[in-house]
């Protein structure tokens, strides 16, 4: 009988120990890994919203860690390709998966007889009691109302590229199509003007003195970056007088060629995509137009009041000033 006790005995702890060794071998551990939702690359219509399908990150645990991931990229309502980026960082180890996200062009069945483009200056918050010292300055109202107005009534805003194609006759553009331009690249324009074009959604173009202001700083890149901020060149240093008796004096258009092409050169490199102009004061002449052809401008805006047609001089554009303590009515009436 002892002997039997004995035996069991031994049988139950062989097991025992036999078990503790099976459960340490059990636990397995797989690669942390990163998966993307949906399809790897998703087209969409203009003004069709995109909702990122997401995705799922795992630890090498198989936990869900979707904490963890880091997107990058955006995706905003213009023809374009897209990217987006997911970054999951984990063991030291990290993973990234990319999204294509095509916004198609639009197809413009009967193309726009004429575009409006619009020209600002400077802003000023009247909701906090600021106040403009001129007609040059438009109330933060007034400018979010304008835009709210396009927003609501499907404007399409075409590239200063769209544009340059439309007056040669290669592409058509929608009626309802306009652009908005703002001169000089001051303060108010990063303080009020951009935080409402993202809030709609509607892009605007600044035409910066690149002497003033350094567009390659890394705040400047953000606002660049966002999507609804392109940078087109009013010269490098040629925002000044110094044409007596020449239109409004702007000194581009007596300036020696050699030092006006430097200028509008250096311009250029430091925006590294302007292919357009605002002209200083609005003067020009054939002087100005042949040094912006020989710097590879393809356009360039005057102040003269009028809308952009077919055809037209691309070296001598009028654009729609827009001005303060005008109402909604007025505004729409201008563009129509």
């Amino acid at each position: 009988m002892k002997k039997i006790m004995v035996i069991l005995l031994c049988l139950v702890c062989f097991g025992c120990n036999n078990e503790k060794v099976v459960n340490s071998e059990n636990v397995e551990h797989e690669e942390a890994k990163l998966e993307l939702l949906g399809d790897d690359e998703i087209s969409l219509n203009y003004n069709e919203e995109f909702i990122d399908p997401g995705y799922q990150a795992f630890n090498d645990m198989n936990e869900n860690v979707n904490d963890l991931v880091k997107v990058s990229g955006k995706v905003i309502n213009r023809p374009g390709e897209y990217t987006l980026v997911y970054e999951l960082n984990i063991n030291d180890k990290v993973i990234t998966k990319e999204r294509k996200v095509i916004v198609n062009k639009v197809e413009a069945l009967e193309n726009a007889s004429y575009v409006p483009v619009l020209m600002y200056h400077y802003f000023y918050d009247d909701e906090a009691g600021e106040t403009g010292s001129d007609t040059n300055y438009l109330a933060k109202s007034l400018f979010e109302e304008q835009l709210k107005y396009l927003k609501d009534n499907n404007y399409y805003f075409p590239t200063m590229k769209e544009l340059s194609e439309y007056i040669d006759g290669k592409i058509n553009l929608p009626s309802k199509s306009i652009i908005l331009t703002m001169d000089d690249g001051a303060e108010s324009n990063y303080r009020i003007a951009y935080p409402l074009a993202v809030k709609y959604q509607i892009p605007i173009i600044w035409f910066v003195v690149t002497s003033w202001t350094d567009p390659n700083l890394p705040y400047q890149q953000e606002i660049i970056n966002s999507g609804y901020v392109s940078m087109e060149s009013h010269t490098h240093d040629m925002h000044r007088a110094g044409c007596s008796g020449m239109m409004h004096g702007g000194l581009f258009q007596c300036i020696d060629k050699e030092e006006g092409i430097k200028d509008l050169t250096t311009s250029k490199e430091m925006l590294k995509t302007a292919i357009s102009l605002a002209y200083p004061f609005g003067d020009y002449n054939d002087s100005t137009k042949e040094m912006l052809r020989e710097t590879g401008y393809e356009l360039a805006f005057t102040t003269e009041w009028g809308v952009v047609k077919p055809g037209m001089d691309k070296y001598a554009l009028p654009r729609i000033r827009i001005s303060d303590g005008n109402s909604l009515q007025t505004f729409i009436d201008s563009i129509s």
